[in-house]
């Protein structure tokens, strides 16, 4: 949430310079009303991430990056998960055979599959066919605790 803390803060703070540096006043509304747009649009590529989370059920796991990315694995297939901090990766992609599914401050849980697993990635994420094989996941969740809780073996 860093991030995009920082980008409302400076977007505020910019707003209240244009207004006591910019001459103008239809440069003024101008510049203003780019300023509410850039909120209006962190506020919703937040709220993508919050209402398209990722969801555990008895049997099965739903990995999900906003309305994009969706794979689904059957818990079984699930041999370890991890809390590992990554600030490096912000954007999704696969790693080294693991699909990254990052927040704006990077990756906070690891998750490792008994065995490769094809999912089908857009275009911009595959290289060459809609089909890659990842061994596991990179993703951000709120609470990482809870969430390797809730998938750890019972």
């Amino acid at each position: 949430m860093s991030i995009p803390a920082a980008f409302v803060a400076a977007s505020v703070i910019e707003a209240v310079a244009i207004h006591f540096l910019v001459p103008w006043q239809w440069l003024r509304v101008v510049l203003l009303l780019a300023t509410v747009l850039s909120l209006i649009a962190i506020g919703g590529w937040l709220a993508g991430r919050v209402v398209h989370p990722h969801l555990v059920s008895a049997r099965t796991v739903v990995f999900r990056s906003g309305t994009g990315i969706r794979v689904e694995v059957d818990r079984s297939r699930i041999s370890r998960v991890s809390m590992v901090r990554r600030f490096g990766d912000t954007a999704n992609a696969v790693v080294d055979e693991h699909l990254v599914l990052p927040g704006p401050d990077g990756t906070v849980v690891d998750v490792e599959f008994d065995r490769p697993l094809p999912v089908s990635l857009p275009k911009g994420l595959s290289k060459g066919s809609s089909f890659t094989m990842i061994g596991g996941l990179r993703l951000h969740v709120d609470q990482p605790r809870e969430f390797c809780a809730a998938l750890s073996p019972n």
